[in-house]
């Protein structure tokens, strides 16, 4: 029995499969291997399949790139839709943020899926790049609060996210990177939100419309919502009838009314 087929031998039959095949992906099938130099490639494919992207590359929406090195500018993960930065605001500390903007949507299909992109800085160097969960990235807005007391930075990206549709996401500032979870962001069906502290707790909070869809939303029922922030996520508080789109002007303070049942065919 040659060399290799004894090492293979005292091999499980799945990782033997691995060691079989991995000689003739790498060098051709005529190439022979001592088992040693074999069990090496194998253990180094696996060692390499681990590895993650690195900052500024396109990321799941639920994720943001990790903060980068000093000195260093990865590209924007929305670089392929052409986006550029808005005026950076300030977070106290030496840190501040800053939107990207893509470019409008034209017939490309694949401008809808961009989501709104934010640039964390300190001392004006690049930190780290968030990618938002939803939204498009042509039609957002930033808001934020610097740090205060107890509270620290945070932001609320506002979007469109549809022909009448919008949403919300909270990032805070917490040991020098931006963070977000799912149970911080919310959607509304009367387009782009806005963001405002109504309950005075230094926290900002998140109102917009949403619609009872009786019968259709074209001539069903308009109300406002309020959604506070508090221990990480946005809680829904009330609503309030919207007579009209125009006025009166947005709550100044958390509803506590009821909030319609929505029912959809």
């Amino acid at each position: 029995m040659s060399k290799l087929a004894t090492a293979l031998a005292g091999i499980p039959r799945g990782v033997r499969r691995v060691v079989s095949r991995r000689p003739r992906l790498l060098l051709g099938s005529t190439v022979t291997l001592g088992s040693t130099l074999v069990l090496g490639l194998v253990l180094a494919g696996c060692a390499g399949s681990g590895r993650h992207p690195g900052a500024g590359s396109s990321v799941p929406a639920t994720d943001s790139t990790a903060p980068s090195g000093v000195g260093t500018t990865p590209p924007a993960p929305c670089k392929q839709w052409s986006c550029v930065p808005e005026q950076p605001v300030q977070l106290g500390g030496g840190y501040s943020v800053r939107l990207w903007a893509s470019a409008a949507p034209t017939a490309a299909p694949t401008a809808d899926r961009s989501t709104p992109v934010l640039q964390l800085l300190h001392d004006g160097r690049h930190r780290q790049w968030w990618v938002g969960r939803a939204g498009f990235g042509w039609s957002a807005k930033l808001d934020c609060l610097a740090a205060g007391g107890a509270v620290p930075a945070h932001c609320v990206v506002l979007a469109e996210a549809g022909s009448h549709a919008g949403s919300a996401e909270v990032v805070t500032l917490r040991s020098g990177a931006l963070a977000s979870s799912p149970q911080a962001s919310v959607s509304f069906d009367g387009g782009r939100p806005m963001a405002a502290d109504l309950d005075h707790d230094g926290w900002l909070d998140v109102l917009g419309t949403e619609n009872d869809y009786q019968p259709n939303y074209a001539t069903g029922h308009n109300y406002w919502a309020t959604y506070r922030f508090a221990e990480g996520s946005l809680y829904r508080t009330g609503c309030a009838l919207r007579r009209t789109l125009a006025q009166p002007p947005p709550p100044d303070r958390l509803l506590t009314g009821d909030c319609p049942a929505i029912y959809t065919n």
